[in-house]
């Protein structure tokens, strides 16, 4: 077959992962376009992909109006942008790879969902965790009725401190009214997405959620803390040193040093050493002025009688989902990052009853340094398989199959917010 033509809107991390499928496989996809607002990210995309001057583009407008020739957009523009870039997308019929979230409203979701469908195009939604070896086994489970029906399902989402820090409080999704999005739906969307996905036998009816942030305030920084962490006493102590984090050990470099304006391999330490004195990057994690919760639980009542719990919290030591589903014929549970199901049954026997416990070992099916536990990778190899016609996939689904999660999320917003539980019509 001929190599898929991309483009990618949006030119920053999540863009590249997923423009980057054609570079390990070219021969099925090939990056014919570019665009994004932030100069240095577009012309370092438009580099590595080999991308002509005339096919740069620094928005969708520019993009649209160059009328590009090609089979899908990757859009993957921030949270705040992807009404707009979506809309404008589905209108000159182009089909769409969107990153998550879709949008942050009910009435956004559905206009986009109506519009993909009058237009004939298709709206597919990077759910990257249900590519996953772990995620997609489960679901091959549910659907065979390995467990009978689902009785409960308990999900944990544990967010490592220095990615909760760097990107949810210090960082670009750290603020509800400039990013578009809480944290339920920028990094959680995922999470209430697989509860849907994994039990879309029935529809989700009643969400209530509790939630706050209740430790990442002033009164619980550490005594002396200063605004910003490099003239702060506490520097050698604090688990949230902006120095030792981003200085010493270089984490989440791809997203930090985005500010500075410079390719990230032209800038020096000492632009980083000065840019953390004036950024928010660089800011006390209890002082700096956010409205994201930092914990948070959410709990579904699906049509048939099903209950489904999930639970985000931010600040940990170890960073990982969990996932344990109750159903009437057995039990299963695992953590994504260590990529083992265990399925447990009570089953009849010789006149009595016998436990039985398997243990499904998917660590060989996940490559070296891979993203998101190979979520991306198969995703995009999923996707191109799609647009050459193939509808086998049990992750990849129709706009359709992605309206549940997000509403599950608009209604748990609604109850934390208002302390009542929130019907849902679906």
């Amino acid at each position: 077959m001929k190599p898929i033509k991309a483009a990618v809107l949006g030119c920053g991390d999540r863009g590249n992962v997923y423009a980057g499928y054609a570079l390990l496989h070219p021969e099925e996809m090939e990056i014919v376009a570019v665009a994004d607002i932030d100069a240095v990210a577009l012309k370092t995309t438009g580099d590595k992909y080999g991308i002509p001057d005339t096919l740069r583009f620094k928005d969708v407008d520019e993009f649209l109006a160059a009328d590009v020739k090609c089979d899908t957009v990757i859009n993957a523009t921030m949270d705040g942008a992807h009404y707009y870039t979506a809309k404008k997308l589905i209108e000159r019929g182009y089909d769409q790879l969107l990153e998550k979230p879709i949008v942050n409203n009910a009435e956004e979701l559905e206009e986009l969902k109506k519009l993909a469908e009058e237009k004939g195009v298709s709206l597919i939604v990077c759910h990257v965790l249900r590519y996953t070896p772990f995620y997609k086994y489960i679901k091959t489970l549910l659907n065979a009725g390995e467990i009978g029906r689902i009785f409960t399902m308990e999900m944990n989402e544990h967010v490592e401190l220095v990615h909760f820090a760097d990107s949810f409080i210090r960082g670009k999704w750290s603020d509800e009214k400039e990013c578009g999005s809480g944290l339920l739906l920028q990094k959680c969307s995922h999470d209430l997405d697989l509860m849907c996905w994994l039990n879309n036998f029935t529809k989700p009816k009643a969400v209530s959620s509790f939630g706050s942030r209740a430790y990442f305030l002033p009164e619980n920084a550490p005594e002396g803390a200063t605004e910003f962490c490099y003239n702060c006493p506490n520097g050698k102590t604090c688990l949230y040193c902006a120095q030792k984090i981003h200085l010493d050990l270089d984490w989440f470099y791809f997203q930090t040093w985005r500010g500075i304006g410079k390719p990230l391999d032209e800038i020096t330490r000492e632009e980083k050493e000065e840019f953390l004195k004036t950024s928010d990057y660089g800011r006390c994690v209890y002082t700096l002025r956010r409205d994201l919760v930092d914990r948070q639980t959410v709990s579904v009542a699906f049509k048939d009688g099903s209950v489904c719990l999930f639970t985000v919290v931010g600040g940990c030591s170890s960073g990982g989902r969990f996932i344990h589903i109750v159903g009437s014929k057995g039990e299963i549970s695992g953590k994504l990052e260590e990529n083992k199901i265990k399925i447990s049954r009570t089953v009849r026997k010789d006149g009595g009853f016998e436990k039985t416990t398997e243990i499904v070992d998917l660590s060989d099916k996940i490559p070296e340094n891979s993203k998101h536990s190979n979520g991306d990778m198969s995703l995009m190899r999923e996707y191109v398989r799609f647009l050459c016609g193939d509808r086998s996939s049990i992750s990849l689904t129709t706009i359709d199959d992605s309206v549940s999660g997000h509403m599950c999320v608009y209604a748990a917003e609604k109850s934390r917010k208002e302390g009542k539980t929130v019907e849902l019509e679906l």
